[in-house]
């Protein structure tokens, strides 16, 4: 008998380095938490910030997915988005840490079909 293991429907968060970035982390965390919608954090690296947000869609069953460099640019990204066109994004020294937590606000509201806030 196989024993499938479960998928929870909740947005994925790639990161490349939890500690370098854990104010901007903590903060996207919150605006998903606000909004009530679940994650899941996993370490992954690559090189393109917009591909690795895609493929974080991808992995997810809700289709949004967050990735965050150690550098702390930040992407949203829905599934069937094409990676050039992101939802949302961050750029390092250019974002305030408030951007941070409307992009897991807005990350959420991509999961309930409701409208962005900006």
């Amino acid at each position: 008998m196989r024993v499938f293991e479960e998928i929870k429907p909740a947005v994925k968060i790639y990161c490349e380095d939890k500690d370098s970035v854990k104010p901007f982390l903590k903060r996207i965390c919150e605006g998903l938490e606000e909004e009530g919608v679940p994650f899941e954090i996993d370490l992954k690296f690559g090189e393109e910030p917009e591909y690795m947000a895609v493929n974080a869609a991808r992995d997810s069953r809700v289709n949004i997915g967050i990735f965050i460099g150690k550098d702390g640019i930040c992407v949203l990204q829905h599934a069937k988005m094409p990676y050039s066109r992101p939802i949302m994004k961050i750029y390092p020294n250019l974002g305030t840490i408030d951007e941070y937590r409307l992009l897991g606000a807005n990350a959420a509201r991509l999961v309930k079909n409701m409208p962005l806030k900006f």
